[in-house]
């Protein structure tokens, strides 16, 4: 449960100066948990407690200042220390294993990544300016410089794999597919979504739609799940054209990137293709924020789309007027166990 603005006052002075400096220095947490993430000191604990000494050797680190990394986030509850500078699991870092079910370590070297806390630095120039802070430190539009700068990609695009992960059998299992014969994932990355819907809707095909470098590395996922037979791989740009040929077009985590004249040009697009298939529809993914001040994880999301590609999460009815200048109407939106909703839409 939430906290009201009537309980923080409540609280002794010595506790909400604790709760604003918590919040002041969590950048130093998200260091911590990077550098744990990024030396896959999960994966060398996890068949047991080991010495930081062991652990420093084994990742060709300063043993003391491995020490006091770790301490700092076993301090939170991730690790833990069953005797002195023995560093073990905790529930929490179980998730940072690579090599379980479930693993989270791609999202978190990306949502803790040095990267994006340079960007997320220049929070004032957005709120000043309403343009992306990515711009004005870097000269070029978010998804320019991240393929200006291979290593930020990659982690980029393996951060974007695992929200799919993590995402992909909350929509499934909340959201019917079933009766659509042929899906286009729009600009499906590396195709983890369209595999798993292919995997669960046997008599399904599909497309998926990237630009040409993206497509490349999705075909090796088509291959190593076992559905290139039933997905065509096309490379092209959103923005320019969409192709035809599909029952629905799918976009996950696509529309809360732009601001709206953009978002409308490209569902200007998904327009043109089901023109004709007027009982064709569109389903997006996207999170739909509460009109009032309740807690949700797309408010804090809203800020990096802010910063980086300059668009926007938006409420229930920012989606219904963006979708109807678009020439759709909304048909339902369902909830899904993750923070995320099915927005499903038809031809207006």
């Amino acid at each position: 449960m939430a906290t009201t603005i009537t309980e923080v006052g409540a609280l002794p002075v010595r506790d909400r100066c604790q709760r604003l400096m918590g919040i002041a220095s969590g950048f130093q947490l998200s260091g911590c948990l990077y550098v744990a993430a990024k030396l896959n000191i999960a994966n060398l604990v996890g068949a047991g407690p080991r010495p930081v000494e062991k652990l420093a050797a084994d990742t060709n680190t300063q043993a003391d200042a491995l020490y006091r990394v770790l301490r700092a986030l076993i301090s939170v509850d991730i690790f833990s220390e069953p005797q002195p500078r023995t560093i073990g699991l905790s529930p929490a870092a179980e998730l940072l294993r690579s090599d379980i079910p479930g693993s989270i370590r791609g999202l978190v070297l990306w949502a803790a990544h040095p990267f994006l806390i340079h960007v997320s630095s220049d929070l004032m120039y957005s709120v000043t300016t309403g343009k992306p802070a990515i711009e004005h430190l870097y000269g070029k539009p978010a998804f320019e410089c991240f393929a200006s700068m291979p290593e930020v990609n990659y982690d980029f695009n393996t951060g974007m794999s695992a929200v799919s992960a993590e995402l992909a059998p909350a929509v499934l299992d909340a959201y019917d597919f079933s009766g659509i014969g042929t899906l286009m994932d729009v600009a499906g990355g590396h195709g983890y979504f369209i595999c798993e819907a292919l995997k669960r809707h046997p008599q399904m095909k599909g497309i998926l739609l990237d630009q040409s470098s993206v497509v490349e590395g999705a075909k090796c996922t088509l291959c190593d799940m076992r559905v290139d037979d039933r997905c065509q791989p096309i490379a092209g740009n959103f923005f320019d054209h969409i192709p035809a040929g599909a029952d629905a077009y799918f976009m996950q985590h696509i529309i809360h990137d732009w601001d709206d004249e953009s978002a409308l040009r490209i569902l200007g697009n998904v327009r043109q293709a089901l023109a004709a298939r007027p009982d064709g529809r569109l389903i997006v993914v996207d999170m739909v924020l509460p009109e009032d001040s309740r807690p949700h994880p797309g408010k804090l999301l809203d800020l990096l789309m802010l910063m980086f590609p300059g668009g926007r999460e938006r409420t229930e009815a920012e989606w219904r007027s963006l979708l109807d200048k678009a020439g759709f109407i909304i048909t339902k939106i369902v909830s899904t166990k993750a923070a995320d909703s099915v927005i499903e839409a038809v031809l207006n």
